[in-house]
């Protein structure tokens, strides 16, 4: 091999820092390192891919972002406007307990008129030709057998219901800004190291043209190289699709495009529980509460539904003054007192119905908590998984870079194949590249773990009372 080829293939298996995706000056995106004389003296504290797991951005900045994301967000709003509602309806809930007023005015004028002498219409010829009365009307229920109070036990579980939801789609959305933020960071990763590992595959491509010249390669080695760079490109142009996609999703929940020199979101720090425990803490979550909430209103609506076939006692005054400005003293006061029982009307059916969604209610209930307990097992295993795959992909990748170079060592000394030295390089990138979807996958995983244990919003500083939910 020529002194020439050889330094072309040398610059061929290379990264490139000098080749970044996005100029960061602050925080460089990763590139795989170039190959060592002594591969076993690989020191992998210093890779460069390695340390992403040991570097991230500020935690105060990241909350300050994430927690911004979640007061924008039109889900966000959409639930403290329900919440507003549910506060309306208790309102007018306990309001049905005070006494209730009406008051009318009302005023005639006869524009023509003509009776007979008929004693029957005695009335209607003793009608003034214009007068205006004003009545006045107070009523109280005395008894109802506790069905308002059931109605406001009602409304007070819904607007729980309303709160707790409030509080899970803020949940939802941190989780979605924290997995957004993973993904662009991620994705710039792979983009930048695949584009430097394109460019050396294209160098090697100029390399390998240069031995053919020269007599030393055969022709052929041309179209397996070819097929190298193809594949690699392939694998670029779908790094660059995530990597837009995950660009366009951070800028709709953040509000903003992702800033050039976007870090490592900084790592969850997760309490030391069991798999167990990670269940049993998903039966508070939001969703969980704001379920059970429902039911417990639902209940309550039955109650009031069966103390509704009891007889209702109400008092009331009615006052009318006859005459406003035709008289000058034409009133009476008159004190009331109801007894009220329905009979028929549909009262069983709508108890039977108020009955039945009670039963919808509590087991829908038993579904979301069960659900969530399952949900919270599968994020703490996915964890745990996730972790052992790291371990394992971080050694993996130590041991392929020191084969790449070891093999391009035997190469430059004439004793190995080009072609075995490529497939190592290509198996080297194929490690750093599962190491960086691997560590952003763990880092992500974690933030679910919190999300699904009900601890996300805390961890983010994120006051739930702030979003519309209940604070602790």
């Amino acid at each position: 091999m020529s002194s020439f080829a050889a330094r072309a293939f040398v610059l061929a298996v290379s990264l490139h820092g000098a080749m970044p995706a996005f100029a960061q000056a602050p925080s460089p995106l990763p590139s795989l390192p170039e190959p060592s004389s002594d591969p076993l003296a690989i020191d992998p504290t210093k890779d460069p891919i390695l340390q992403l797991a040991r570097s991230q951005a500020s935690e105060e900045g990241f909350r300050a972002v994430v927690g911004a994301a979640v007061k924008r967000h039109p889900a966000t709003q959409e639930g403290r406007a329900a919440g507003a509602e549910a506060r309306a309806v208790l309102a007018e809930a306990r309001e049905r307990r005070l006494p209730s007023i009406d008051l009318s005015v009302s005023s005639y004028h006869i524009l023509d008129r003509e009776f007979s002498n008929d004693p029957n219409n005695i009335v209607e010829r003793s009608r003034p030709e214009q007068r205006t009365d004003a009545l006045l009307n107070v009523t109280q229920t005395i008894f109802d057998f506790g069905a308002s109070e059931a109605r406001v036990a009602s409304a007070g579980a819904r607007l729980r219901a309303a709160a707790a939801e409030t509080e899970a789609t803020a949940d939802r959305v941190a989780l979605s800004a924290v997995g957004a933020w993973y993904d662009v960071f991620a994705a710039r990763a792979l983009v930048t190291v695949t584009q430097g590992f394109v460019a050396n595959q294209e160098e090697l491509r100029d390399a390998v043209a240069e031995r053919i010249r020269q007599g030393v390669s055969a022709q052929g080695d041309t179209a397996r190289v070819e097929s190298y760079l193809a594949s690699s490109q392939t694998r670029l142009a779908r790094f660059r699709r995530v990597l837009a996609d995950a660009e366009a999703r951070y800028t709709e929940l953040i509000g903003a495009p992702p800033p050039e020199s976007l870090e490592r979101a900084p790592a969850a720090l997760l309490p030391a529980f069991s798999k167990d425990a990670a269940a049993l803490a998903a039966m508070s979550v939001p969703a969980a509460r704001s379920a059970q909430a429902i039911a417990d209103s639902a209940r309550q609506e039955a109650i009031a539904a069966k103390r509704d076939r009891y007889p209702q006692i109400s008092a009331g005054v009615d006052a009318g003054r006859y005459g406003v400005f035709e008289t000058d003293k034409d009133y009476d006061i008159r004190g009331r007192l109801t007894l009220r029982q329905r009979l028929f009307g549909g009262t069983e059916a709508r108890v039977a119905q108020a009955e039945a969604r009670v039963t919808q209610a509590d087991a829908r209930a038993s579904r979301v908590r069960e659900e969530a307990a399952r949900d919270a097992s599968i994020a703490w295993s996915d964890v745990q998984a996730l972790q052992e795959q790291l371990k394992a992909l971080e050694a993996s990748y130590v041991a392929s870079r020191r084969s790449r170079d070891v093999l391009l060592e035997r190469f430059l000394n004439s004793r190995g194949d080009i072609f075995d030295v490529i497939q190592a390089d290509n198996s080297y990138f194929e490690t750093a590249t599962a190491f960086i979807q691997s560590l952003s996958e763990l880092d992500a995983a974690r933030y679910v773990l919190l999300s699904r244990t009900g601890g996300l919003l805390d961890a983010l500083a994120i006051d739930p009372a702030a979003v519309g939910g209940q604070s602790e």
